[in-house]
C-alpha cells in the first residue's frame, strides 16, 4: 500500500439499533478527528465494549440536536396536504412542480424537504431542481435525492447547490416507478421547505448506528476494503437459472470472508452467471462506485474455484447514469481458470464513457460453467492505469451512539460524539429463564408462563402482551383456583396456576380467547404445549381434559386429555373428520409432565416429556382444511354453554404456534427445563449461537467450534446476555468480541495452541520501533496456586511449590460451568503452566502509520487474537524476535486541513506461554514451538 487509506465515517440517522435497512449518511467531509479502541488490557481479562470518540464540526450547526430551521422557508405556502393521483400514471410522472422565486447563485446549499406518504403501496420518488438563469435558460436539470415513500408519514431531503449564473429556481417531485403497481394509488405532500442554511438533522438519538470505514478504493469504495460480507458490501448475481451468493468466512483471501457464488447456466454463448459488486435495482443505487466521464479507472480482485468445476472467469466494468439506468459495459479483462488458490483478475486502464456516474463490476463466467462455483475477495476499483497494492482495511467500528453534545468556542463548534459496539446493546438485553427463551425463540403465537402474582386478572402473555389470558370460573362455581404456587418445571422458578376443589361442573381454566371475542388465526398448522402436575388421575374408566379448544365456528377443534393410567390422549378435529392417538408413555402425580400437541393436514402429533409418541391420520376421503381458533381452555372442558371434565392440578408455560414442532425443538425444551434430572449441556460455541438467538442480535456470528462441554443454562430471569456469552466463552477457556464491521467473534482456545504469526514487523516494513518497546518481567501476573471448582462439584487446588519458593504464593479462583472434571483440572494446570514463570512482555507497541504507510498493512489487516513477530529487535531487547498477540487495538486519527495523522496501538501479550499442550505430566510433558514429540 502506497498511500494512506481514505477514511469514511457514517451515521444512520434514521434506525434504532435493531433496524434491519439503515440509511446511511457520510459524514466524512465534517471528522476533525476520532479514536476507537476494541479489546482488553491483557489476556486474562475480559474484553469489553468497543468504543469510539469522534469529533465532527458543527460550524454551521447540521449537527445540533434540537435545532430550528434558521433561514425564511421559500414554500411556506405549501404547509397544507395535498394529494396526488397515481392510477394508471406512467413512470417517471411529476407530482409537483413548486417555483422558489429568486435564488441567489452564492456556493452555498439548498436544503428542501417534504412530507410524503400513501394510501398502502409503496412508490419509488425523486427530487430535481430546474436552476434557471436571467432569461429563464435551464443551467442544470438533474434527478436528485431518491425515496420510497409508503403508508407511514416521513421527511425526505434533498440538498443542491445552485450553479453559477442561477437566478430562480423550481423544485420538482416526481414519482418514479410503482413496485407494487399503481392501481388505485393516491400519494400525500405535506410541509415543503426550502432553506438556505442546512437544516438540523431530527434524530440524533441515543443508539443511532455509526460506523467508520477505511476505503482501498479511489475515488468511492465497493468493497469497504477486503473485509467482504453482508454489512459492508453490496452484491447481486445475475442470470438463472440457478445463481446465487452466499458470504462465506471459510475461505477467504484475507479479511474474514469471501463471496461465494454458484453459477447458473444459459448456454456458451452468453455470459451466464455473475456476481456484480456493486449494483442498480429499481432505480436504487447499491455500493457503486462514483465516476467522472473520460477519467481512466482500473479493478482487480482475487478469485478461487468452489467445487470440483474450473470456471473460467472474466472481469467488466459496468456504468450507470444518475439514475442507475446501464450506460454501457467495458471490454473484458484476460481470462483466469480458476484452482483451488486465490489468484488474480485484473482489468486496467478502461475509461469511463460519457454519461456515466456511477460504476460497478462484473465477475463471472463467459457460459457454459452452469452449477460450478468460485470465491471472490479482495474487490479493488481504483482512478489511474494500474491498481495500487492491496490495503486489507475493511470496518474499524460499527456500533451505537450513546451521547451527541455540542461543543461551542467563539465561533467555532464541534460535535463529540462517543459510541459503543454491540457488546453494549447485549450488556443491556436481559434474558428470561432459558427454558422461556427457548420457547419464544420458535415464534409462538402466544407464550403464557402462567407465572403472574396471586390475584392477577391478566396473565402476561410473554410473545404479543396485547393478547393476555384470564383465569375463568364456571358459572356453577370455581373450584380453588390458585396462582403463585409451586413451580413444575425443574430449571425454570417460575410459579404456576393450580386447580383443586372441582366437581363434574365447577372448575377454573385459563381462557386465552376471552369466552369467543378473540380469534387466533391458524394457517395449516397448530401446536399447543404446556406443563401439567396432575394432583390425582381420574378414576377407572374416566378421562380428565387437560386442553381443549373451539373452531371459528363453534365446534370441536384441538383435546387433550389424562386417563385413569396417566396416559395422555389428543385428539383434532379438522373440518371434516377428526384423528387422535394415545400416548404409551404415562404422566403419574409424583413429577410433571411436558405435553405437545400438533396437528396438520388430518395428522395428529403427540409428544410427552420431550419423546415423540406417534401420530394418526384423518383419512384422504375427508377434509382435512385446519380451523381458526376462537375458544380455549386449560385445566377443563368449558366453553360457552359447557363446563365440564375437569382436570385438577398444577398447569405452567401454556404456549401455541401456527406451526408445527419438529422433534429436535421439543426435545431441545425438554431438556433445557428437566431432562429428568440430568443436565442439559452442550458446548459452548451452541451455547452463545443459542444465547445470541434469545438475544435477537440481529449482526453476523462467527463463532469456532465448541471444545467444552458446559454446564446447562440455569441463570435467572433478568440476566444479561452479554455476561452469559462471555462466561460461556471464558468457561471454555476461549473469548468473544466485536470486530470492526460490527460482527460478533467467538475464538476457541486452539486459536493460541501453536499459532502461526500473520505478521512480521521489522524494519523492513520502515518500522522504527518509537516511541519504543517496553519489556519487563511482570510479577503482578504470576499464578501459581489454582483454586478451582464448578457449580455442580468437582473442585480442589494445584500448587506450583518451586513458583511459590521464588516469588512468594500468587493464589488464583477458577469456577467454571464444566460438566467434567478433568476439564476444569486441565484449565487450572493451564493457568499454572501459562503464569508460574512471568514471561517477557512488552504490554504495548505504536504504528505510527501515516509517517510510514507501508505499516498501514498491519494496522488495518491485525485483530484481535493475531499473533504478530517483533523482529529485527535492537541489541538491549531480549531476544532478535519475539512473538505477541493483540489483545487491544487503538487508533486515534486527527485531520488537520488536507493532512491526516494516523496512529494505532496495540495491546500484547506474550505468545510463549500459550505454545504448549499437557500430556501425563504438567511439569515435565510440555510441547511449544521449540520441543516436540520425538518418535
Amino acid at each position: 500500500m502506497a498511500t494512506i487509506p481514505k477514511v469514511t465515517v457514517e451515521v444512520a440517522f434514521d434506525g434504532g439499533p435493531f433496524s434491519d435497512s439503515p440509511t446511511w449518511s457520510d459524514v466524512s467531509d465534517y471528522v476533525r478527528g476520532f479514536q476507537v479502541r476494541r479489546g482488553r488490557n491483557n489476556e486474562l481479562d475480559r474484553i469489553e465494549a468497543g468504543t469510539l470518540s469522534l469529533e465532527l464540526d458543527n460550524s454551521d450547526g447540521r449537527f445540533t440536536p434540537g435545532k430550528q430551521k434558521a433561514g425564511v422557508n421559500a414554500l411556506a405556502g405549501l404547509a397544507g396536504q395535498v394529494v396526488w393521483d397515481l392510477n394508471g400514471r406512467a413512470d417517471n410522472t411529476v407530482m409537483a412542480s413548486n417555483n422558489v422565486g429568486q435564488v441567489e447563485a452564492d456556493g452555498k446549499p439548498r436544503v428542501m424537504s417534504r412530507t410524503v406518504y400513501t394510501n398502502g403501496k409503496p412508490v419509488s420518488c425523486y427530487f430535481a431542481v430546474k436552476w434557471l438563469d436571467a432569461g429563464g435558460g435551464t443551467i442544470r436539470f438533474l434527478p436528485g435525492t431518491r425515496f420510497m415513500a409508503d403508508s407511514s408519514a416521513a421527511v425526505y431531503t434533498h440538498e443542491e447547490t445552485p450553479p453559477a449564473g442561477t437566478v430562480s429556481a423550481v423544485l420538482y417531485l416526481y414519482a418514479d416507478t410503482y413496485p407494487e403497481g399503481n392501481a388505485g394509488v393516491l400519494a400525500y405532500g405535506e410541509k415543503a421547505e426550502w432553506f438556505r442554511v442546512q437544516p438540523y438533522y431530527p434524530n440524533v438519538l441515543p443508539r443511532r448506528r455509526v460506523r467508520v470505514r477505511t476505503a482501498n478504493l479511489a475515488p468511492k469504495d465497493v468493497s469497504m476494503g477486503g473485509d467482504v460480507s453482508r454489512t459492508s458490501a453490496h452484491f447481486s448475481t445475475s442470470h438463472s437459472p440457478g445463481t446465487a451468493n452466499t458470504w462465506q468466512s471459510d475461505f477467504k483471501a484475507s479479511g474474514t470472508g469471501a463471496v461465494r457464488v454458484t453459477m447458473g447456466n444459459n448456454g456458451t454463448a452468453d455470459y451466464a452467471s455473475s456476481v456484480r459488486c456493486g449494483f442498480a435495482s429499481g432505480g436504487q443505487l447499491f455500493g457503486l462506485a462514483r465516476v467522472t466521464p473520460g477519467t481512466v479507472y482500473s479493478a482487480r480482485s482475487k478469485v478461487r474455484r468452489y467445487g470440483t468445476g474450473l470456471p473460467t472467469l472474466v472481469m467488466l466494468m459496468r456504468w450507470y447514469d444518475a439514475n442507475g439506468a446501464t450506460v454501457g459495459t467495458s471490454a473484458s479483462s484476460p481470462a483466469v481458470t480458476t484452482t483451488t488458490s486465490f489468484q488474480p483478475i485484473t482489468l486496467a486502464g478502461v475509461t469511463a464513457p460519457a454519461g456515466a456516474v456511477w460504476a460497478g463490476l462484473s465477475i463471472g463466467s463467459r457460459g457454459g460453467d452452469g452449477n460450478m462455483g468460485f470465491f471472490v475477495d479482495e474487490i479493488q476499483f481504483e482512478q489511474g492505469p494500474t491498481v495500487s497494492d492491496w490495503n486489507p482495511g475493511g470496518s474499524i467500528f460499527h456500533g451505537y451512539i450513546e451521547k451527541w453534545p455540542v461543543v461551542s468556542e467563539g465561533l467555532t463548534a464541534s460535535v463529540n460524539v462517543t459510541a459503543v459496539d454491540g457488546f453494549s446493546v447485549l450488556a443491556e438485553t436481559d434474558l428470561r429463564t432459558a427454558f422461556q427463551d427457548q420457547i419464544l425463540s420458535t415464534g409462538p403465537l402466544g407464550y403464557w408462563t402462567l407465572g403472574d402474582p396471586e390475584g392477577s386478572t391478566r396473565l402476561e402473555n410473554l410473545a404479543d402482551d396485547l393478547q393476555p389470558a384470564r383465569l375463568a370460573a364456571s358459572k356453577y362455581g370455581a373450584g380453588i383456583a390458585e396462582l403463585g404456587a409451586e413451580s413444575v418445571v425443574r430449571n425454570d422458578p417460575s410459579t404456576s396456576y393450580s386447580l383443586t376443589g372441582t366437581t363434574a361442573n365447577q372448575g377454573t381454566v385459563v381462557d386465552i380467547c376471552e369466552n369467543g371475542a378473540r380469534t387466533f388465526p391458524l394457517g395449516d398448522h397448530f401446536t399447543a404445549s404446556f406443563w401439567h402436575h396432575p394432583a390425582a388421575l381420574p378414576a377407572a374408566g374416566q378421562t380428565a381434559t387437560l386442553f381443549r379448544s373451539w373452531s371459528e365456528t363453534n365446534n370441536d377443534h384441538m383435546k387433550v386429555q389424562i386417563d385413569s393410567a396417566g396416559k395422555i390422549i389428543a385428539s383434532m378435529r379438522f373440518a371434516e373428520g377428526s384423528s387422535s392417538i394415545t400416548s404409551t408413555q404415562t404422566a403419574s402425580t409424583s413429577t410433571p409432565t411436558f405435553i405437545v400437541v400438533s396437528a396438520s393436514a388430518g395428522y395428529t402429533f403427540l409428544w410427552v416429556n420431550g419423546t415423540f409418541q406417534g401420530s394418526s391420520d384423518l383419512g384422504s376421503v375427508m377434509d382435512t382444511r385446519m380451523m381458526d381458533l376462537r375458544g380455549t381452555s386449560l385445566g377443563g372442558a368449558q366453553y360457552g354453554a359447557v363446563s365440564q371434565s375437569y382436570a385438577e392440578g398444577r398447569y405452567a408455560h401454556f404456549a401455541i404456534w401456527d406451526r408445527l414442532l419438529t422433534s429436535d425443538e421439543v426435545y431441545d425444551l425438554w431438556r433445557i427445563a428437566d431432562y429428568d434430572g440430568q443436565d442439559f449441556v452442550e458446548n459452548e460455541m451452541l451455547r452463545i449461537g443459542r444465547i445470541v438467538g434469545w438475544a435477537k442480535f440481529r449482526g453476523e456470528v462467527a463463532l469456532d467450534s465448541g471444545l467444552s462441554l458446559l454446564q446447562g443454562p440455569t441463570w435467572n430471569s433478568g440476566a444479561k446476555a452479554l455476561g452469559e456469552i462471555q462466561a460461556a466463552a471464558s468457561d471454555a477457556a476461549g473469548y468473544v468480541f466485536m470486530d470492526g464491521d460490527g460482527r460478533l467473534i467467538y475464538h476457541n482456545r486452539n486459536r493460541r495452541q501453536g499459532a502461526l504469526s500473520r505478521f512480521e514487523l521489522s524494519d523492513t516494513l520502515g518500522l522504527p520501533y518509537e516511541p519504543g518497546l517496553t519489556f519487563e518481567i511482570d510479577g503482578d501476573r504470576i499464578i501459581n496456586e489454582v483454586v478451582y471448582k464448578r457449580p455442580d462439584g468437582g473442585e480442589g487446588v494445584l500448587r506450583d511449590k518451586a513458583s511459590i519458593e521464588a516469588y512468594g504464593r500468587k493464589s488464583k479462583s477458577l469456577e467454571a460451568r464444566l460438566d467434567l472434571d478433568s476439564d476444569i483440572q486441565n484449565a487450572a494446570y493451564s493457568l499454572l503452566n501459562h503464569y508460574s514463570t512471568p514471561p517477557v512482555r512488552c504490554d504495548s507497541m505504536t504504528l505510527k502509520a501515516s509517517a510510514t504507510p507501508a505499516l498501514f498493512l498491519v494496522a488495518l489487516g491485525a485483530e484481535i487474537g493475531d499473533r504478530v513477530t517483533l523482529a529485527d529487535l535492537p541489541g538491549q531487547a531480549p531476544e532478535d524476535r519475539l512473538d505477541y498477540y493483540v489483545e487491544a487495538i487503538e487508533t486515534t486519527v486527527s485531520v488537520r486541513g488536507a493532512t491526516l495523522d494516523w496512529i494505532t496501538s496495540f495491546s500484547l501479550s506474550p505468545a510463549s506461554n500459550s505454545d504448549v499442550w499437557l500430556l501425563d505430566d504438567p511439569t515435565l510433558a510440555r510441547l511449544d514451538r521449540a520441543a516436540v514429540l520425538a518418535y
